[in-house]
């Protein structure tokens, strides 16, 4: 049961970072640690990686089509 929180709270902490600093930071956590939830961790940098791709191909799309969207 700890495990699944260990990996629960990691996911939670994590499923929002989308900066190239925020996964510099990560992997450097990543490096100190040697853990049981090095799995979850392994994860959640997956699931950063995609974060800043997404964001750097679509983020200017996105504000563009937000902003269209405010002033109608």
């Amino acid at each position: 049961e700890a495990l699944f929180m260990n990996s629960k709270l990691i996911s939670g902490v994590t499923e929002f970072l989308n900066t190239e600093g925020e996964l510099k930071e990560l992997k450097n956590f990543m490096k100190n640690y040697d853990g049981v939830a090095a799995a979850s961790f392994s994860r959640a940098l997956e699931t950063v990686e995609a974060n800043v791709r997404w964001k750097m191909l679509y983020q200017d799309e996105l504000f563009q089509w937000l902003g269209k969207a405010v002033r109608h």
